[in-house]
């Protein structure tokens, strides 16, 4: 009994270990649909990203979450043809080609479908 405790200890510490240290299980590329949410509390509106479940107040924000993305993910984003003004993303062709940048540096795929 004992020398199979001993067998089974020395196979995790000489091979399970090491695969896990060098970052053996690389995480697959996801697919996600990004929405953007319009909330009117207020006199103007706020806007807030949703990815899934998850809520992002700004582009800094949304782009942090982005960047625990493996390379080969996919975004894709159909915003509609409804706006009210000041839409982040949207309403600034600077901004949309900064996220743009961002999204190509980390190799992850963006589909904007076109509002219509």
């Amino acid at each position: 009994m004992k020398r199979s405790t001993i067998f089974s200890l020395a196979f995790l510490l000489l091979v399970v270990e090491p695969v896990c240290e060098s970052n053996g299980f690389e995480r697959q590329p996801v697919k996600q649909e990004l929405q953007l949410i319009y909330v009117f509390d207020d006199q103007k509106p706020e806007f807030i990203f949703v990815i899934g479940q998850s809520g992002f107040k700004s582009v800094a924000s949304l782009e942090k979450y982005i960047q625990t993305w493996p390379p080969g993910s996919e975004l894709k984003w159909a915003p509609g043809c409804e706006r009210f003004g000041g839409e982040p993303l949207l309403s600034s062709e600077d901004e949309m080609r900064a996220f743009r940048a961002f999204l190509a540096e980390r190799h992850i795929k963006f589909i904007l479908v076109p509002s219509g």
